[in-house]
C-alpha cells in the first residue's frame, strides 16, 4: 500500500490534469455570492433552457413502442438521417442521408473528427477569438491546436486573416497540420465566412492537403436576412465535415443530438465514411428516443427560429441604443449572427477587475474578452438570447458601473 501511494502521482494522465485546477477568481466570487444567497444576473447566458426558450415536447415518451426497439446503426437511424437530409434540402443544402452521422453533441462530433483525422501530436488550426472548448477537446485526443486570427476594423467588421493562415502553413512544412476549423458564424464575434475568405481557405486546404471542419451551430441565426452567408454543407473541393445539432438549432441542449455532414472528393469521402463509421460504431452514443423524435422536431424548427430571431435582433438593437451614443465610450462591435454580441468598453481597469466589480456591485456575471483570447482592450460578451427586459436593464447597470469608474 505504501509503495502504491508513493507512485500515486503517476496514476492519472496529463490530459486530464486541468480537472484538478483551482477555480479562477471570478468563479470563486460567483460561488461566494451564491453561498451568501445573492441571485446573480448572467449577462453572458447561452443556455436556452434558462431564458424562457425551453420546450419539452410531449413526443418524448418512453412508452412509445418504437423507443423500445434498439437498432444499433453506426450512422444513426436511417429514418432520422433521411428527415435531416430532406430538411436541409428545403434550405438548398444538399446532403445525402448516407453522408450524415448522428452523435450525442457537436462536442462529441469534434472528438470523433479528431480521432478520424489526427494522430497524437498532430495539429488543427482554430480561430482566435474563439470559444475555449476547442483546446480541451483537442487535448483529450492528444491533438495540438494552433490559432489563426480574426481581425476587426470599425469600417468593415471582422475578417479572417487568410494571409496569416497561408504564412503559417508555408512556414510549417512537415508540422503535421491536419485540419482547419472554421466557425460559421464565429463565436463570439458573430462573423460569417465571407465568399472571398471561403475561396481562399478552400484553396489553402487543397494546396496543403487539409481537411476542413465547419461548425455551423449558429448558421441560421443571422441578425439581418441580407447578410452574406453560405453553408459548407455539400462542399466538394476538399474533405469537409460540417457540425450542427439540436442544442442551438432548436434550443434543446438537454436532448443530446448532433450530427456531422460529410462531403468532398468522392474517393476521400468514401474512405472517411468507412473510418468514421468504425468510430461511431464503437460508441453508438445517440439515443433512440431523440432520434425517433427528430422528424417531428425538425417540423417545429421554423417556429423556434422565428421567435429567437426576433429576440436576438431586438437585443442587439437594445445594446446599441443603451451603450452607444455621441459621447459614449462604449461600442457594440459589428455582429452578423449567432447568440452573442461583443461589447468594447474603455480600459479604466483590466477586464478581470471590471468583471469582479460587476459581480460584487451589480450582481452581474459577464464573460470578459480574455475568456475568448481577445488580447487587447476591454471586451465583454453579452447574450443575445436573454429576455429583452433583462438585456435592457442589465446593460444599463453595466454602463452605470463604467460611469462610476470614470468619475473616480
Amino acid at each position: 500500500m505504501l509503495e502504491y501511494n508513493k507512485h500515486m502521482c503517476d496514476l492519472f494522465s496529463e490530459r486530464s490534469e486541468a480537472g484538478e485546477s483551482e477555480p479562477n477568481e471570478l468563479a470563486r466570487i460567483r460561488e461566494q455570492l451564491s453561498g451568501e444567497g445573492r441571485s446573480l444576473k448572467d449577462l453572458s447566458q447561452s443556455n436556452p433552457t434558462r431564458v424562457g426558450l425551453s420546450r419539452v415536447p410531449e413526443l418524448f415518451s418512453l412508452k412509445t413502442p418504437e423507443n423500445a426497439i434498439y437498432s444499433p446503426e453506426p450512422k444513426g437511424l436511417f429514418r432520422s438521417r433521411m428527415a435531416l437530409s430532406e430538411h436541409f434540402a428545403l434550405k438548398k443544402r444538399d446532403i445525402s442521408p448516407e453522408n450524415l452521422f448522428l452523435c450525442a453533441s457537436t462536442s462529441e462530433g469534434y472528438a470523433w473528427l479528431f480521432k478520424l483525422l489526427c494522430d497524437a501530436g498532430d495539429i488543427v488550426l482554430i480561430p482566435k477569438p474563439g470559444y475555449p472548448l476547442f483546446e480541451q477537446l483537442a487535448a483529450f485526443e492528444l491533438v495540438r491546436t494552433r490559432a489563426y486570427s480574426l481581425e476587426y476594423t470599425h469600417s468593415s467588421g471582422w475578417h479572417i486573416d487568410v494571409d496569416g493562415i497561408e504564412s503559417m502553413l508555408a512556414s510549417e512544412q512537415g508540422a503535421r497540420i491536419k485540419a482547419l476549423i472554421v466557425i460559421n458564424p464565429n463565436n463570439p464575434t458573430g462573423s460569417y465566412v465571407r465568399d472571398g475568405e471561403r475561396a481562399a481557405i478552400l484553396g489553402l486546404c487543397e494546396r496543403y492537403g487539409l481537411a476542413l471542419v465547419a461548425d455551423e451551430v449558429f448558421f441560421d441565426f443571422p441578425l439581418d436576412d441580407a447578410v452574406e452567408r453560405r453553408s459548407f454543407i455539400g462542399e466538394e473541393r476538399v474533405p469537409t465535415f460540417v457540425l450542427d445539432g439540436l442544442s442551438k438549432r432548436l434550443g434543446m441542449p438537454q436532448m443530446k443530438l448532433g450530427w456531422i455532414a460529410v462531403s468532398g472528393p468522392s474517393g476521400e469521402v468514401a474512405r472517411a465514411k468507412k473510418r468514421l463509421e468504425l468510430i461511431a460504431d464503437t460508441y453508438l452514443s445517440a439515443g433512440t428516443p431523440v432520434m425517433n423524435a427528430l422528424p417531428s422536431l425538425l417540423d417545429r424548427e421554423s417556429v423556434f427560429l422565428h421567435e429567437l430571431l426576433a429576440r436576438i435582433r431586438e437585443n442587439y438593437s437594445t445594446y446599441r441604443a443603451v451603450l452607444e451614443g455621441q459621447e459614449s465610450p462604449h461600442r457594440v462591435l459589428a455582429c452578423q449572427g449567432g447568440w452573442t454580441a461583443l461589447i468594447e468598453s474603455p480600459a479604466f481597469l483590466e477586464e478581470e477587475r471590471v468583471a469582479e466589480l460587476l459581480l460584487r456591485q451589480k450582481g452581474i456575471s459577464a464573460q470578459p474578452g480574455f475568456f475568448f483570447d481577445i488580447e487587447r482592450g476591454v471586451h465583454f460578451a453579452f447574450s443575445l438570447i436573454i429576455p429583452q427586459t433583462w438585456a435592457a436593464s442589465w446593460s444599463k447597470e453595466y454602463k452605470e458601473l463604467f460611469d462610476t469608474l470614470q468619475t473616480q
